[in-house]
């Protein structure tokens, strides 16, 4: 491999990272998050007020926090408690799951319209 082929290749990383920037940077802003337990929905969340919430899940309570436009679940009753270790959630495109609650939080997406089926 020679100097010239080394410079190749890093000038496409470069030019493929600077490619990505803009997809991360693009999320739609929302304000409103739901939590739905067992397919129903049992809270809408507005995201501009710090808050604390608690829902009734399958196996008791999971405590919700909104803070800076962002949420958490800050406590719950599972066996590996992965829904609190997830940390605040931004992006309408990551959704909270906490499986054993069956306890879903979503930020709602903006009016982007991915796909249109006639």
């Amino acid at each position: 491999m020679t100097k010239a082929d080394k410079m190749v290749i890093v000038a496409l990383m470069i030019l493929a990272l600077g490619l990505l920037i803009p997809l991360f940077n693009n999320a739609p802003q929302s304000n409103l998050a739901k939590v739905y337990v067992k397919d129903s929905e049992v809270l809408s969340i507005d995201l501009s007020q710090d808050s604390s919430y608690t829902v009734e899940g399958t196996n008791g309570e999971v405590k919700i926090e909104v803070k800076d436009h962002q949420i958490r679940v800050t406590q719950e009753n599972s066996p590996h408690h992965l829904c609190s270790k997830q940390g605040f959630v931004s992006d309408p495109n990551t959704p909270i799951v906490c499986l054993p609650n069956e306890t879903v939080v979503r930020i709602e997406g903006g009016a982007q319209q991915d796909t249109m089926i006639q």
